[in-house]
């Protein structure tokens, strides 16, 4: 594992910032503001020196944001999975080359807005909104002068992807060839485990402790008051309405905030927690003494936005993740931090297609089909993680994810009438409301005087290590069990899987023949 961002943690940050500041006044930085007070100044030479400057302080401090990929050559666009797969099927004087250009422009101005939040105080001396504006402008100006040209158009799609999360020359160190299949047992057990969990009837469950629903209030009102939802859900002529009206010129749905709050609200599942102590409660993240945690007082449930590409379709996808303050055990996969992230992948006729989660680790992929999908045929059967499927997803929302203690493991997906009746047998139940909160307020939280992000290099989350990663690192993945950064996210140890691949979704699935 790599402990680079660790070590940059544990220097002091008036340490690291006194030699970041030197390092930016021996390089020639001394006049960056000087420029920033006088706009007229811009220029692509001076444009290109600032990028460059800024780059060297935010990796000297430790503080790039893996949400999105930098592009080497153009360092003031960012792209992602989703954007790259687009990079060999735009001509360059079309419209849908404007619309890819202007993602990725929004993607570095995003994460350069986080990343100079994160800086020490004493490299930006509390000028970040002046420098971000003066990044902004000076973006809008390189990408003028340098994009009108066929020759770094070219280049730009030729260099535009995303590098995968597994690490090759860790697979040939660990013999991959040979270790591989002995991990395949153990996944195809837990398969198993899985299954009979599934096969089990709902009041059948186990509970070892009390069961507590969170549900989400209104987007429109504070949660205050304590009233769950329900809300008036949207019908699927609405929402297919939204999706095809919001699309841009490379069919990418881009609905307003007022319309995503209404698309989040109707297919916000309800978590129904087998709660034994703490470290079953869903809370919000903050940092505490340099360490991420959470604030089991405040429930939250984090949103976030992506695509996939379904055939000639772009489909929207609504990802609501929420936060536990441990795993706890002695066995190799406890540690500090776990939770859930549940994507509601929507289809063009406004009704969910497919339903699939992970752990925050990228862990235990699961899949619910509806009936607009069924498992492709033919997949392949070596080094190949075959996909779990526990049960056909249920047709009514909303929906109740029964979660074991513990593991926190999904033991069930189920459609419940009235949110605020029990289910058959689950005995007495607490109700909590939960706040929403958007999942990019993780890249940088309030921490004493400054702000740090949850994740560090790689995306990882520093200090939520287990100790399987002593077994699996032959698999190729980075610190295996640890939380990770959306768009970090490796999903199988048999092959290569991605939980945001552009095309994961097609790759595994198909249009059901019937669809009744």
């Amino acid at each position: 594992m790599d402990n680079s961002n660790n070590l940059a943690r544990m220097i002091p940050t008036e340490v690291r910032a006194f030699f970041i500041l030197s390092l930016l006044l021996l390089t020639g930085c001394s006049g960056m503001q000087t420029r920033l007070t006088a706009p007229e100044d811009i220029t692509a030479t001076t444009c290109r020196d600032l990028f460059q400057k800024v780059n060297t302080a935010i990796d000297n401090t430790a503080v790039r944001d893996y949400g999105s990929s930098s592009i080497k050559e153009f360092p003031y666009l960012r792209t992602t999975r989703l954007l790259a797969s687009f990079n060999h099927e735009l001509r360059s004087e079309s419209s849908p080359w404007k619309a890819w250009i202007g993602h990725m422009a929004d993607l570095d101005a995003q994460a350069r807005a986080f990343e100079l939040r994160n800086l020490p105080i004493s490299v930006t001396n509390r000028q970040n909104e002046i420098l971000l504006n003066y990044l902004n402008r000076c973006r809008e100006l390189l990408i003028a002068v340098d994009l009108t040209e066929l020759e770094h158009r070219t280049l730009l799609r030729d260099i535009t992807h995303v590098p995968d999360d597994y690490v090759g020359w860790w697979q040939a160190l660990g013999l991959y060839p040979l270790t591989a299949p002995i991990v395949a047992v153990g996944i195809s057990a837990w398969h198993r485990r899985t299954h009979d969990i599934f096969a089990m009837p709902l009041t059948s469950l186990p509970v070892k402790g009390k069961m507590i629903r969170w549900a989400p209030t209104s987007t429109s009102f504070p949660a205050t008051t304590g009233d769950l939802l329900p809300h008036k859900p949207m019908s699927t002529q609405q929402i297919s309405k939204i999706l095809y009206q919001s699309r841009d010129s490379l069919g990418i749905p881009l609905p307003t905030a007022t319309e995503l709050n209404q698309l989040f609200e109707t297919f916000a599942p309800i978590w129904e927690v087998d709660v034994v102590d703490e470290n079953d409660h869903i809370g919000m993240v903050f940092w505490e003494e340099n360490k991420p945690s959470v604030d089991i007082t405040r429930p939250t449930l984090y949103r976030k936005v992506s695509h996939t590409r379904f055939g000639n379709l772009v489909l929207l996808q609504l990802n609501y993740v929420v936060w536990f303050p441990a795993r706890p055990g002695n066995d190799i996969y406890a540690g500090q931090l776990d939770g859930i992230n549940w994507r509601v992948t929507l289809g063009p006729d406004g009704e969910p297609w497919l339903y699939d989660t992970i752990h925050n680790c990228g862990c235990y992929h699961q899949f619910f089909p509806s009936r607009h999908l069924q498992l492709r045929k033919g997949l392949p059967s070596a080094y190949f993680e075959f996909p779990l499927l526990p049960q056909l997803a249920p047709e009514q929302q909303p929906l109740v994810l029964r979660i074991a203690h513990h593991t926190h493991f999904i033991q069930r997906v189920y459609h419940d009438k009235e949110i605020n009746d029990s289910p058959p047998g689950a005995g007495i139940q607490t109700r909590q409301p939960m706040l929403w909160k958007n999942y990019d307020e993780l890249r940088s939280l309030p921490s004493y005087n400054e702000y740090l992000s949850l994740f560090g290099k790689y995306g990882l989350v520093t200090g939520t290590e287990r100790a399987e990663r002593f077994l699996l690192w032959p698999m190729g993945i980075r610190s295996p069990g640890a939380m990770r950064q959306w768009g970090r996210h490796p999903t199988a140890f048999n092959g290569r899987r991605h939980f945001d691949d552009a095309f994961l979704i097609e790759s595994l699935f198909e249009r059901a023949h019937k669809i009744q």
